[in-house]
């Protein structure tokens, strides 16, 4: 990388050269004359003389001849290139979209109990101890194994890396399994660097800590170490392009906090602008520039859409968010949150195209590697017998959509048997997201490891946990208490003398089905002892017994019974019906249990997780309630 390596160490090997080519990226870290650690008190990790003049630098300034290679194919997922690219590159980098509506690449995960170490230690203890819970869940999940995904993790300053380094040993003295992923031996082994030393390097999934935020007096400096001084842009450039499919921004440190009447580094207003970014949604600051939407680029493709319009089909125009866009996206009528295909016409995209390499192979090639289907229209064939064209392009999209069905099918048996049949671990490094959040058990989007993998990601690929170890099921099945105990005569139900026996009933039930809610509970004992309506008096001698014996909590569905030994807030799985039998409205499962649900679907990135959670409960329509009652879920994890 030309752009870090000072002119006298290059001039050598020019001097001996008879040509020379000079690779490198003028927008990326310079050479950095270090020296010692100040002793005063300083938000910089290092005192350092400066930039230096890069020889990447010298030959731009003589005007030697550049070339630009515009391609980007690194990222899976525009999100992740998109900041940079119209920040920094003017928005000419090409780079291809994923086939997915809405990109979930990049995401903020809040911190907010985390205290910067100003003047002192320079470290943020509470996000150092989140990213590395999240990595080491990440470590050991058998599908982020499978996927064979690689992990880094990015500093603002040296200090924080060593702590988060120092984290990560001792947990590597605790779980020699995960041992494998810091050997030298593996391919893209787990790295932690500070962004001073992380350019070149590149992995899948990056977690970036921020670190800097209020110190313990509540005071937020504006002082960001190396981002402040002049070139403090290139290393946030360097810091936020490292990852491949997935990047996750931990901190303490809200955009809004960031004061830029107090600074004029360009780099923390990068800094700021790159926090609403992350805050905002990964598409935001590319569709408030360009649109990740845009206007039919020809008659042609407007001619098409309109014509699979007509066939029921949803199409959007012009997928992207940089110089090259699909033309046409045709939505998947099963998952609005993606397309099924995206259509390419003969037209400006491709015939703008320098090579028929590029038109015909290139581009297709890397589209379908990062999850498209492709098909083409040729404006020839549309003119010669268009509705044939067209007739054929339907054809075609519905046996795309009939493949993908089968597809979905198999994996829903899978994941129905392998996955949510499991408890799902908690992402202990994100239950640091919300202090007023009543759903203390953890706060995660990303609760898999990895989200979908073309979302990035990896599919539905939910955890499996030791669920003795919280006294769970790891299915939801209607209890008969009956197959075990004997109902007692329904004259003497009433009587003191009875207690044990009722109590025995409700034991049962609650160790088969607990948490549930306290009406379903009465429902199942007084039916089991051969009442055919619940009356109050009824009610009461159930939940009088239930209440002295086990823990309750209520939430807007209604008071659930919680099993002995198992608490609210270490709760970590949903529980799928088995059978028809066994389906759970929304309101009779309690929110810790919809929680996790929500915290799956949404790692997925569905444009509709509510509906998604009622696929997974067993319903095929959803209505205002369940709705609702989903919402306020969705709604408490986003807090």
């Amino acid at each position: 990388e030309a752009s870090q390596i000072t002119v006298w160490d290059a001039v050598g090997a020019i001097a001996r050269g008879k040509q020379t080519i000079v690779v490198g990226d003028p927008k990326q870290l310079p050479p950095t004359s270090f020296f010692s650690r100040s002793d005063e008190e300083s938000d910089e990790s290092y005192e350092f003389e400066g930039d230096l003049q890069s020889i990447l630098d010298e030959c731009l300034g003589a005007g030697v001849p550049a070339q630009n290679l515009a391609w980007h194919y690194r990222s899976e997922h525009e999100s992740l290139i998109a900041f940079s690219n119209h920040r920094y590159y003017a928005g000419e980098l090409i780079t291809f979209p994923s086939p997915f509506t809405f990109d979930r690449a990049v995401r903020r995960i809040h911190v907010p109990d985390g205290v910067y170490g100003r003047g002192g230690t320079r470290t943020n203890r509470v996000e150092a101890k989140a990213v590395v819970a999240t990595v080491i869940q990440r470590l050991k999940n058998p599908s982020f194994d499978a996927s064979k995904r690689s992990i880094g993790v990015v500093t603002f300053n040296v200090e924080q890396q060593r702590l988060i380094e120092d984290l990560l040993d001792e947990e590597r003295l605790k779980d020699a399994s995960i041992e494998r992923y810091f050997s030298d031996d593996q391919f893209e082994a787990l790295f932690v660097k500070n962004l001073e030393s992380v350019q070149g390097d590149e992995r899948d999934v990056i977690l970036f800590s921020v670190t800097f935020g209020p110190d313990i007096d509540g005071h937020i400096s504006m002082n960001f170490g190396p981002l402040n001084r002049e070139g403090g842009e290139r290393r946030l450039n360097v810091a936020i392009t490292r990852a491949r499919s997935e990047l996750l921004v931990f901190t303490t440190l809200r955009s809004e906090q960031i004061d830029l009447s107090r600074t004029q580094g360009a780099g923390v207003k990068d800094f700021k602008n790159f926090l609403q970014f992350a805050e905002r949604g990964s598409r935001s600051l590319a569709e408030s520039i360009y649109g990740s939407v845009g206007e039919y680029a020809s008659s042609l493709e407007s001619a098409v859409a309109r014509s699979l319009s007509e066939r029921g089909w949803v199409v959007h125009p012009q997928i992207g968010v940089s110089a090259f866009r699909i033309g046409l996206g045709v939505v998947h009528p099963d998952s609005p949150g993606r397309y099924l295909a995206g259509i390419e016409c003969d037209g400006e995209n491709y015939y703008c195209s320098a090579t028929a390499r590029d038109r015909d192979k290139l581009r297709e090639e890397i589209l379908v590697r990062v999850g498209w289907n492709i098909l083409r229209i040729w404006s020839i064939d549309w003119w010669i017998d268009h509705k044939a064209a067209a007739d054929k392009l339907d054809l075609s999209l519905n046996a795309l959509l009939e493949r993908a069905r089968t597809v979905e099918e198999v994996e829903k048996a899978a994941s129905l048997h392998e996955s949510f049949l499991v408890p799902a671990e908690e992402d202990p490094g994100l239950r640091f997201a919300s202090q007023a959040n009543l759903l203390t058990a953890s706060e995660s989007q990303n609760l898999c490891g990895g989200e979908l993998t073309a979302d990035g990601v990896e599919g539905a690929q939910f955890l499996a946990g030791d669920s003795a170890s919280i006294g769970v099921t790891n299915s939801y099945k209607v209890s008969d208490p009956t197959e075990t105990l004997s109902p007692i005569d329904p004259e003497s139900f009433f009587d003191r003398a009875q207690d044990d026996a009722v109590r025995r009933m409700i034991d049962f039930i609650v160790a088969a089905e607990g948490p549930l809610r306290d009406d379903v509970l009465v429902k199942r004992v007084v039916r089991a002892h051969g009442f055919k309506r619940t009356g109050r008096k009824l009610r009461d001698r159930v939940l009088d017994l239930a209440k002295s014996r086990y823990e309750t909590t209520t939430d807007p569905g209604g008071m659930f019974i919680w099993p002995d030994g198992v608490s609210p807030e270490q709760w970590s799985v949903f529980r799928a019906p088995l059978s028809e039998e066994d389906f759970r409205s929304a309101s009779e499962i309690c929110f810790e249990e919809l929680a996790v649900l929500a915290r799956q679907i949404v790692a997925i990135g569905p444009e509709d997780p509510a509906r998604e959670m009622a696929l997974v409960m067993g319903l095929s329509r959803i209505d205002s309630a369940t709705r609702h009652r989903l919402e306020e879920v969705l709604l408490q994890l986003a807090e």
